[in-house]
């Protein structure tokens, strides 16, 4: 059995990872902007939010919810090393 734990990636990692801004995920997803700008900063928002939103946004990203960091009392989400790109 293999017991080693899949990184998790914040939302905003996780848009970053795909190159898409904001506005590019909310057409993706058929999530508002302004949910997407909610949830990236602010987890609990994001904890408490109606899971089929989180769905969307998660295949959007091509990852399942369970991938996304959303335990604010969890360990740290894997930091992103050389990125270059400017976040929306």
């Amino acid at each position: 059995m293999d017991t080693a734990k899949k990184e998790k990636y914040t939302l905003r990692q996780l848009r970053a990872l795909k190159g898409y801004s904001k506005e590019e995920l909310s057409r993706k997803s058929k999530v508002t902007s302004r949910t997407i700008f909610i949830y990236e900063n602010d987890v609990d928002k994001m904890r408490n939010g109606k899971y089929a939103t989180l769905e969307k946004i998660a295949k959007a990203l091509g990852v399942r919810v369970s991938d996304i960091f959303l335990d604010p009392d969890s360990e740290k989400p894997k930091s992103i090393t050389g990125e270059t790109k400017q976040v929306s």
